[in-house]
């Protein structure tokens, strides 16, 4: 037998440890369990309830959308009769209160254009709305708009229809913009969603364009194409429901039960966003806009509802899914219960209670023990301390490799040592070092060096730091995804993203994040890089130089090549640590980066593959080849930035094509106004299947089929990203 220290430790304390460990394995192991069942199940019922309230509350919208086509496939609603129209939409109004509007937008109908868009005819457009003019209103008002041939505008007539008469005459009369340029009508008329059923999230009412947001009402909206009984398309019919209604369905009534607390119930999207809570009704509520969605804002957010939003399970719900999650807030541990609705914009109700109402008699038992236990511990250590005093010698063994780890120096090691104990220590050491050299493989190693070096943990928190930029992401991968198996699926991109990795990293890039077939990459953080942007120019051009030889391998086995885009950006960004209270991600945040995830995704219109900003083309331009692209000003974005395209590196003598060289000459005289002139600069370029040639010229064609107002810049602005 050999002699080691913690057999020493354990024949001493052997008779109290199981004393205490018997008691309390018989009160806690079972108990903590059942109670942790049942409060699952509880938590489970009310947020099936809550679902069922909200999807009742959703299906209104299909109903009175199929009780409208069947009225229109009986003959009771003629879509080509203006009284029948309006009698059909009031009737669908009156027949549900929580209805807020019922609207049929419609045209004469020629076809789709190339993007496959509905085409329409000329001062065709006009649009029917019957809706109440305010939330609890019972009064009904029908507005009417369409093009006015002799003032060259479309106009907007209203009226009040009295309850039982549906006779109405002309109120007022003021102008407005064309109905069928609305998404809610482009979008159910375009070629990829005829005859679809589509929903929108939270959004202000059409109708209230007008007013202040203030008295604007929140809506959520069904549209669909409506085709008359030959198949041809006729309209667009849009209903909308009251969306503070919403509220109503996740104030669920549960039971109060003696054993259980009352749970918190929240209704939220995955990226941790209010859209209805059953709580906060003494705090201030404001629905605001985030990132492009409408949203509730409750000031002040309960701690605990504000780490159950920013719990990382939420992201990983799925519909009709139950997600039991444990959380700490404020000093408590509380149950979180997720369970993502289906048919809705991904969203997910959330039912919150302290872990502490199911488990309180448990815990109180707990505690008791735990004092007890505390006794025994004082035991423990000063026995310990008595037979641990003779291990000094053998402790020299672990403070040298202790040292060579304080030195950064994980390479593995052989020890030599009589005692068990101090085997087993050192061998936990060599675990250690394989982990911190495994860590390398998903953290930057620089990043770990840092921290080891400086003898600190993370924390939240970030710093300006002037960085390059690169997001990369793959045309059409959906596609792709979609009809490859999974297994194959992983070797291929786990491949592909191999090849850029190991690009980016021989230019002393980070590698921040992999988003699915998307990469995200920096340099100058988190240690500084000399010249990062012409380092980050030149891993782009390697990543696709490294990418075509992976397609020419026989490793590729023949498969379609993936067109990468690339993106690249250089600014002052916040770089750090940031996350949640316990899980960290080493990343960097701000404006920039957003501009430049939009430049990546600029190619698409252009027809390039890598697309830079003004800022690297500053710092990098006696480097590398570019092409000044567009000035532009990208979704999000309220001032112009001047985009390039990254041609390939300079050598002597080496000057821009010709093709590319009449581009910009294009590009200026657009920006002039010349477009005629720009048309003619182009044309070699058109014909020779340049993506940013044939852009530009048609947008060329299209300013001078509708010049552009005084004052204007040349700015092309996007409005998708």
């Amino acid at each position: 037998m050999k002699l080691t220290l913690r057999r020493l430790f354990l024949l001493g304390l052997l008779g109290l440890v199981a004393g205490m460990g018997g008691l309390y394995g018989l009160i806690l192991s079972n108990s903590e369990k059942i109670l942790l069942q049942s409060a699952n199940q509880s938590q489970a019922e009310v947020s099936r309830t809550a679902e069922k309230e909200v999807r009742a509350y959703l299906d209104q919208a299909p109903i009175a959308v199929s009780q409208f086509e069947k009225g229109t496939a009986q003959g009771l609603v003629l879509l080509h009769d203006f009284k029948s129209l309006r009698s059909g939409l009031y009737a669908l109004l009156l027949a549900d209160d929580n209805l807020s509007e019922v609207s049929f937008t419609w045209g004469t109908d020629r076809g789709f254009d190339a993007e496959g868009n509905r085409v329409l005819a000329p001062g065709s457009a006009a649009e029917i709305s019957v809706f109440h003019p305010a939330q609890d209103s019972s009064e009904v008002v029908c507005r009417y708009i369409h093009f006015d041939p002799a003032r060259r505008r479309f106009v907007s007539l209203s009226s009040t229809i009295a309850t039982g008469s549906p006779n109405w005459s002309p109120a007022g009369e003021s102008p407005v913009v064309d109905p069928t340029e609305s998404f809610t009508f482009q979008t159910p008329a375009s070629r990829n969603h005829v005859g679809d059923l589509l929903d929108t999230d939270l959004h202000w009412s059409q109708l209230d364009d007008a007013l202040p947001e203030a008295e604007r009402r929140l809506e959520l909206s069904v549209v669909k194409g409506i085709a008359d009984g030959e198949g041809k398309f006729v309209g667009v019919l849009r209903v909308g429901l009251l969306g503070k209604q919403i509220e109503q369905a996740v104030r669920v009534s549960v039971p109060e039960r003696r054993d259980q607390p009352m749970p918190t119930v929240f209704l939220c999207d995955p990226q941790g966003r209010l859209i209805a809570a059953s709580f906060g009704d003494q705090a201030k509520r404001q629905i605001v806009e985030m990132d492009d969605d409408l949203r509730l804002r409750v000031d002040p957010l309960p701690e605990a509802v504000k780490v159950a939003l920013a719990a990382p399970a939420l992201r990983k719900v799925r519909e009709g899914e139950n997600v039991l999650v444990p959380l700490h807030a404020g000093g408590m541990t509380y149950l979180c219960t997720f369970r993502g609705l289906p048919q809705t914009q991904d969203w997910v109700v959330g039912v919150l209670a302290p872990r502490d109402g199911y488990l309180g008699p448990l815990l109180q038992l707990r505690d008791r023990l735990l004092w007890a236990s505390l006794a025994l511990i004082v035991a423990l250590v000063v026995v310990g301390f008595l037979l641990l005093r003779g291990a000094g010698r053998a402790l020299g063994l672990i403070s040298a490799e202790t040292e060579r780890m304080n030195a950064f120096d994980f390479g593995p090691s052989i020890h030599r040592s009589r005692l068990a104990d101090i085997r087993e220590v050192l061998g936990g050491f060599e675990r250690a070092k394989t982990a911190m050299r495994a860590m390398g493989k998903y953290v930057p190693v620089d990043l770990v060096r840092r921290l080891y070096r400086d003898g600190r943990e993370p924390v939240l928190g970030g710093e300006a730091a002037d960085l390059s930029l690169l997001f990369t992401d793959i045309k059409d991968f959906t596609v792709f995804s979609e009809t490859t198996e999974p297994d194959l699926l992983a070797r291929v991109l786990g491949r592909y993203l191999d090849t850029l990795t190991g690009a980016i990293q021989g230019e002393r890039g980070t590698i921040d994040k992999y988003i699915g077939d998307a990469v995200m990459a920096f340099w100058n953080a988190p240690e500084p890089v000399a010249g990062h942007p012409v380092r980050a120019c030149r891993a782009a051009l390697r990543c696709r130089e490294a990418l075509e030889a992976l397609y020419r391998s026989p490793e590729w086995e023949g498969r379609p090549r993936f067109e990468t885009r690339f993106g690249l950006h250089r600014c002052a960004a916040s770089v750090d640590h940031f996350g949640a209270a316990d899980r960290f991600n080493y990343t960097a945040i701000g404006d920039g980066v957003n501009l430049a995830a939009r430049l990546e995704g600029l190619n698409k219109y252009y027809g390039t593959t890598l697309i830079v900003s003004e800022t690297v083309h500053e710092a990098a331009h006696e480097a590398f080849l570019f092409r000044r692209l567009d000035r532009v000003a990208v979704k999000g974005k309220s001032h112009a930035v001047t985009i390039y395209e990254l041609v390939g590196e300079k050598v002597p003598g080496a000057a821009l094509p010709a093709v590319l060289l009449r581009y910009e000459e294009a590009l200026d005289a657009h920006a002039r106004g010349d477009f005629a002139g720009a048309l003619r600069l182009l044309e070699e370029g058109v014909e020779a299947g340049d993506g940013p040639s044939r852009f530009l010229a048609k947008r060329c064609r299209g300013l001078l089929d509708a010049p552009p107002a005084p004052g204007w810049d040349g700015v092309y602005s996007f409005g998708e990203k």
